[in-house]
């Protein structure tokens, strides 16, 4: 079996204009390495409420063969980004994976920017603020910071939420171009199958309000005690699309407190972010 195929153009995947990239990325022509590809969806398939996992379980979450997995664990175990627990005879991530996000979170303290802007929003009552990253067709919480009084349905950082169902996932899917989005709802309708049509048509009732009220919101939808608001941001050195959220238990933060109270400092953090500088330091 080739290694190799046809890798779609960058510059589409990322849903930006072909010319914000370098020279070496507008090649439409380079390989796209499977095997590559093959070992990121093995780190990807540990969850944040997973301690350890195994072959099999790593096997049916990949889609992967198992003597595939076992070669590629083993590669990863010696790059030191996964760890062998032979008490229990499964892997662990380590915190080799740590340095990856942070690479990226990191840049021209955009972390410490939003972390900032989190802590403010979060001072102001009893919710959950996050910055989030699409993950497949799940978003995931890399920041988060909540009131220890806040009921956070057990989020935490490395926590996954619905895309379709959630105010993250619409203020992504909203901000994102129409190829991704098109591909993402190609996706999702395999995830819901026959339950999809009317999940479309709540969704793309949701992603219509956005551009008019300035916001995504989930009231109650992907889980009915809990309501959240939402905006995107984009990274701004590259460009990737981040989104800031702000929820928790719907009988402390009913629509009109969220709208009322937390949006103007959602809004405000959202225009800080998007202000820092675009070149390097």
């Amino acid at each position: 079996m080739s290694d190799t195929n046809n890798d779609p153009p960058a510059a589409k995947r990322r849903g930006r204009p072909r010319q914000d990239m370098g020279s070496a990325a507008l090649n439409d022509d380079r390989p796209f390495v499977t095997s590559l590809a093959r070992g990121l969806s093995i780190l990807r398939a540990f969850r944040a409420e997973d301690m350890v996992l195994g072959t099999q379980a790593i096997a049916e979450r990949t889609g992967l063969h198992k003597t595939t997995v076992s070669r590629l664990l083993g590669t990863l175990t010696k790059l030191g980004y996964l760890r062998y627990m032979p008490e229990y005879g499964k892997y662990a991530v380590s915190n080799q994976v740590l340095t990856l996000g942070f690479a990226a979170i990191g840049r021209f303290g955009f972390s410490e920017v939003v972390r900032g802007h989190l802590e403010e929003m979060a001072a102001g009552g009893d919710c959950v603020v996050a910055l989030s990253v699409r993950d497949g067709i799940d978003m995931m919480f890399v920041e988060l910071i909540r009131k220890p009084t806040a009921v956070a349905l057990n989020l935490n950082v490395g926590s996954r939420i619905p895309l379709a169902l959630s105010a993250p996932g619409r203020a992504y899917l909203a901000a994102t171009d129409a190829a991704e989005r098109d591909e993402l709802f190609t996706r999702l309708a395999k995830l819901y199958g026959k339950d999809w049509p009317a999940r479309k048509a709540a969704l793309e009732t949701a992603l219509a309000r956005v551009p008019v009220q300035g916001y995504s919101d989930s009231f109650g939808e992907w889980n009915p005690h809990h309501n959240a608001i939402g905006v995107a941001v984009r990274d701004p050195l590259t460009g990737d699309l981040y989104t800031l959220s702000l929820g928790g238990n719907a009988a402390r933060l009913p629509r009109e407190v969220l709208i009322d109270t937390h949006l103007p400092r959602l809004l405000k953090a959202a225009q800080a972010i998007t202000a820092l500088s675009t070149g390097p330091r």
